[in-house]
């Protein structure tokens, strides 16, 4: 059989065949997985719209919290349930609040309006200088808003041009005692929010709504406030997400994401994502058989193209073997001997025409594949992730195609400093560490090797491994580094997790006995440098055995996770809390201004445990007593097991004479300016 022949059977098995029996795995492979990949494309996209409202929700809520735990503002809205009080511009606080309310409205687009109202529903200050002084007449209902889903209310027509849906957040204003003095009333208009649906990057065959409290549904452009049961869109899915308005928090965790409902035309997928700030959900409903469509036509588009392209490169490759039959025997012949090992085998160049150039090229392929062959034997053995090369000669940078997979930065051009290597988008702890690492690389050192937190495709941050390797030319100059990323996100967290594990308390997740007491030792050093007022509470539940004999162990559980998520609360951002074992407990308290404030510290404990919770085991309302020792860094002892024992043993007297309250240990010495400010505590030590 003649090479010519030879050759275009080879070439039709090497390459038409497979093409045509990819092409036809590829497409079936398409049409199977498109579906799925655009479910989790936006569910994802749900996923992080939901998470960015709850976000823009936490600070809004911060935002009234701040104002409402103000000590002006608590000071002037009991001053206005007396009697005697007036709004009146000379009143001492009146000027003040108007101005921090003033600048809170201006620092917010859509703060339509801010209020303080008092217990008899009276507005005593606003942003809007006509609303003082009046009486809102649904301020009962304000109130219990305030106390309920985070003080987030439903949609509603409202505002200042009164044509745009808006929503009202409320917090409580309490005294010192835990009365309540009135309320915060923020008004917010939804443009920010219409704005940020209208931002979802989905297909066009998908739209996304949020859905509030209630089951009110807001799209962009807004055209009207809607129930889910009202809109043609989510009508089908109202079992759905009738179960999602009316269940609580933990029960919305076990919701599935995404539903399907309809049939034929009007098949339709909603995917569901919870914000988690509120009760309320991100929508997205896709027309599923209008996607299948497009799908499946560009699908036969790309099969059609794929064909013609076939066809045209079996014309091409047939006039290819015709044309260059003869050059392709001697070549074929010098592959023979490299095929048998010799490593010296090269072209011989003796004509004068296009066969020379020829010959050429193959010698400075092999070359070249000699020196690939090298390079990439060292790629597989560091790693089979995205692999990146960097070549000095060139100053340009390789990277896989894998690489845009995991990352969103796309490179400018290929030079380096325009390469994803200065591009990375690195964890703040991680940037200064990781380009140290790349100048040495790219400079003195022959090897680089380290962990960082790089921000995904997806916005978050996940753990890699980088490994490079430079290499030279027989000069001995650097011609090329040579190196991987590897994704060890899983194995990076599952590690945390493990030394998490080892330093909590499994059931409480407060600090256990031994990762408490080495805070605390260390506390105590930073309080003796920075001369610090920082105080130890050790608390002991009143007849907790009790809750175990009468209602069950799982009962008794629940307490301990009560009493635990209360000291979370009182602990949160001045200090630590952890557990000693069976019921006691322990919280540091530091940077305190005076020796009071552990006292009221501790007396918030008490308050707090005195409400009580409602047991989910035995669904009684439980209240929970607890005695409280409370020791002083570098006054009641040198160490934490000193400190410990000091308060410990406060408790203990506590213990002795009644129970439930509160007691100071003994101290080497305590500065006589605390002492007024310690007189009501005093009343605890009795």
């Amino acid at each position: 059989m003649k090479i010519r022949i030879k050759l275009i059977a080879f070439i039709l098995l090497l390459a038409i065949v497979p093409i045509v029996i990819i092409n036809l795995f590829s497409y079936n492979k398409f049409v199977s997985t498109s579906d799925e990949l655009n479910r989790m494309s936006t569910i994802n996209v749900t996923g992080n719209q939901a998470d960015s409202i709850s976000f823009y929700f936490e600070d809004i809520i911060a935002s009234a919290k701040e104002i409402a735990s103000s000590e002006i503002i608590r000071n002037y809205a009991e001053q206005s349930n007396s009697e005697e009080f007036s709004i009146s511009e000379d009143n001492e606080f009146y000027s003040e609040i108007s101005n921090k309310l003033e600048t809170l409205a201006e620092c917010n687009s859509s703060l339509e309006k801010v209020m303080i109202i008092n217990n008899s529903g009276m507005i005593i200050a606003s942003t809007k200088e006509i609303d003082t002084g009046k009486s809102m007449s649904n301020y009962k209902g304000l109130f219990n808003l305030a106390a309920s889903n985070n003080g987030i209310s439903a949609f509603f027509i409202g505002g200042e041009d009164n044509n745009i849906p808006v929503f009202i957040v409320c917090k409580a204003i309490y005294s010192y005692d835990s009365q309540c003095l009135g309320i915060v009333y923020h008004l917010y208009n939804t443009s920010y929010l219409q704005n940020f649906i209208n931002s979802s990057n989905y297909n066009k065959y998908t739209t996304a709504a949020l859905m509030d409290s209630t089951g009110q549904i807001l799209e962009y452009p807004y055209k009207t406030i809607r129930s889910y049961s009202e809109d043609e869109s989510f009508r089908g899915a109202a079992a759905v997400l009738s179960k999602i308005i009316s269940s609580d928090s933990s029960d919305k965790e076990n919701i599935e994401p995404v539903y399907s409902f309809g049939e034929g035309k009007n098949a339709r997928t909603i995917f569901v994502s919870t914000v988690s700030s509120a009760n309320w959900s991100m929508l997205a409903i896709t027309n599923d058989s209008s996607l299948n469509m497009e799908i499946s036509h560009n699908t036969n588009s790309q099969r059609n193209l794929s064909i013609i392209l076939v066809i045209l490169s079996l014309v091409a490759m047939v006039a290819f073997v015709i044309f260059f039959t003869r050059p392709i025997d001697s070549i074929m012949r010098v592959f023979q001997k490299k095929q048998k090992g010799d490593i010296n085998a090269r072209f011989d160049i003796r004509t004068n025409d296009e066969f020379r150039l020829i010959g050429k090229a193959f010698n400075s392929l092999f070359d070249d594949v000699f020196e690939s062959e090298q390079r990439y034997k060292t790629i597989v053995e560091i790693t089979n992730n995205i692999i990146f090369e960097v070549n000095f000669n060139k100053d340009t940078v390789f990277v896989s195609k894998n690489f845009n997979k995991k990352f969103s930065y796309r490179a400018k051009d290929d030079s380096v400093k325009e390469s994803f290597l200065y591009k990375l988008r690195l964890h703040k702890d991680d940037k200064d560490r990781y380009l140290n690492d790349l100048d040495r690389v790219l400079g003195p050192a022959n090897t680089m090797q380290g962990e960082y937190r790089v921000k995904s495709i997806y916005g978050d941050f996940i753990w890699v491994m980088i490994k490079a390797t430079k290499f030279f030319n027989r000069d001995e100059m650097p011609t090329k580094i040579v190196g991987v990323i590897m994704d060890i996100d899983k194995e990076k967290r599952s590690e945390m997790h493990l030394l998490q594990r080892a330093s909590y308390d499994a059931l409480t997740q407060l600090l256990n006995r031994e990762t408490f007491l080495k805070t605390l030792d260390a506390e105590i050093e930073k309080s003796a440098s920075k001369k610090s007022l920082d105080a130890v509470m050790f608390i002991d539940l009143d007849d907790f055995k009790f809750f175990n004999d009468e209602y069950g162990h799982a009962c008794g559980d629940e307490v301990l996770k009560f009493v635990a998520d209360t000291l979370k609360e009182v602990s949160f951002e001045r200090g630590f809390a952890g557990r000693l074992g069976g019921d006691e407990f322990v919280a540091c308290l530091t940077n305190l201004t005076l020796y009071g404030d552990s006292g009221k510290a501790a007396q918030e404990v008490l308050d707090i445990l005195a409400k009580g919770f409602i047991s989910e085991s035995t669904g009684l309302k439980l209240t929970i007593h607890a005695s409280i020792g409370i020791a002083f860094l570098r006054e009641s002892g040198k160490n934490s097991e000193e400190l410990i024992a000091a308060a410990d043993e406060a408790m203990y007297n506590i213990k002795k004479h009644g129970k439930s309250a509160y007691a100071y240990a003994k101290a080497s010495q305590k500065p006589a300016e605390s002492a007024a400010d310690d007189l009501d505590d005093l009343t605890h030590l009795l």
